[in-house]
């Protein structure tokens, strides 16, 4: 694997654009800034094509000769799609993974459908962990970040960071930030987390978040180290996946699955 640290970007998406035109355009032009300030992989929040239904597949294209124009990663945020599965009426918010020749290696499907959500889509079932020279890569869409076992379970199968395309409301915005940190700390892994901006009631907090050790060199902490804060920007920092492993496997090694589960 490549050295680390890796430099990771979220994209903080501004919703209400005038057409798919103008939004696709800015979403090309972010991955383009995101390459040139050096970010390995870029992210993208829920839901940010939500009004362009009809052209979500035009958009995966868009997106996927980006990726391989600007060299990036791309995580392209969880967006309605129908199930690959011929005839099939299912709707699935899925996660498309975008590697650096534009091919799509793969796609996470929500398992946790929130409100409305579960009157027209169908939830996945399992999570998935995808391979790059920069780390193991794991993705929970928003709400599935709620849920503790969702974010252990890619630790587990190995994942070296997660990314949560995310749609938070402004009431939500403390507590989802919290959840963020906690899962970053339960399982020490950096976590990259893009949210749209459309306020009043969308008002950005895109972070990610990195674990930093404290002076005694034995305590870390999971620390925002970058947040854009409110209006469309993108956020690149630098995460250290080499020190996280570490600390995740020595943590991993105290565990005791038995008395989870019994015998």
């Amino acid at each position: 694997m490549t050295p680390l640290p890796v430099r990771v970007a979220a994209v903080q998406f501004a919703l209400g654009k005038q057409n798919y035109d103008e939004a696709i355009e800015s979403a090309q032009i972010f991955v383009k800034a995101a390459a040139e300030q050096g970010a390995k992989l870029v992210c993208f929040p829920e839901h940010w094509l939500l009004q362009y239904r009809e052209q979500r597949y035009s958009a995966i294209d868009q997106l996927c000769n980006a990726a391989r124009d600007a060299r990036i990663f791309i995580v392209t945020g969880a967006n309605y799609t129908p199930n690959a599965i011929p005839a099939s009426p299912e709707l699935r918010i899925r996660t498309l993974l975008i590697d650096p020749d534009g091919k799509r290696l793969g796609h996470q499907d929500k398992v946790h459908l929130y409100q409305s959500e579960k009157k027209v889509a169908t939830p996945g079932n399992e999570y998935h962990v995808f391979q790059s020279v920069f780390g193991r890569i794991g993705i929970l869409a928003c709400y599935d970040c709620m849920f503790p076992e969702a974010a252990r379970t890619l630790a587990l199968k190995g994942a070296d960071l997660i990314f949560v395309p995310s749609r938070i409301g402004h009431t939500a915005l403390d507590p989802w930030i919290l959840y963020l940190r906690t899962r970053a700390m339960e399982n020490r892994i950096p976590i990259i987390a893009a949210n749209v901006f459309r306020p009043p009631r969308y008002i950005g907090g895109t972070v990610i978040v990195d674990l930093i050790p404290q002076r005694d060199g034995k305590a870390v902490l999971p620390k925002i180290v970058a947040s854009a804060g409110s209006g469309e920007k993108l956020v690149v920092a630098d995460v250290d996946v080499e020190r996280a492993r570490e600390l995740r496997r020595e943590r991993f090694l105290d565990r005791r699955p038995t008395a989870y589960f019994g015998h």
